[in-house]
């Protein structure tokens, strides 16, 4: 039985992806957003992920620590009548790497903050705003117990 009512479901009648989830992935895989961005620009004149991280060791560990998010970001992408099963099962559980990379991500900040002597930056406060408030929403947000528990049926039972 769906908590929410019909106007929270999708056309294959399972919860639509929430905001603040697809939000949330931005942050977590910002790393690799600030990777992709980069290379599209290739201008030689532009170091512009230097302008994001300190050196290339902060880079590749950003890079490791958002690497635990693209697990439920691959099967959310695979979240359609078509897609096997078995992932269901997996779905449930994706809240919980999310919390790790959330987690894992603000402890890498506080260590880069620790190093700098807590020397104030704008662009470590503002990520750290961000996943203080990330680790709030997947904690607090009861939507997402109802999204990540929800998986779409199969296309063979919907036309039945």
């Amino acid at each position: 039985m769906k908590q929410y009512g019909p106007e929270y479901w999708d056309k294959y009648g399972v919860y639509r992806t929430p905001i603040g989830f697809n939000l949330t992935l931005l942050v977590l895989l910002r790393a690799y957003l600030l990777w992709i961005f980069s290379a599209v620009a290739r201008r030689p004149d532009l170091d512009f992920m230097s302008l994001f991280f300190q050196s290339k060791q902060h880079f590749f560990v950003s890079l490791a620590i958002g690497t635990i998010a693209l697990v439920p970001t691959v099967i959310f992408s695979l979240r359609r009548p078509t897609s096997s099963q078995v992932l269901a099962k997996y779905w449930r559980y994706m809240r919980w790497p999310l919390l790790i990379t959330a987690a894992a991500d603000l402890i890498w900040l506080i260590l880069q903050a620790s190093q700098s002597y807590y020397q104030f930056s704008f662009y470590l406060a503002v990520q750290m705003v961000m996943l203080l408030w990330v680790i709030l929403y997947l904690v607090k947000s009861r939507y997402l117990v109802c999204f990540f528990n929800d998986w779409p049926e199969p296309e063979s039972k919907l036309k039945t």
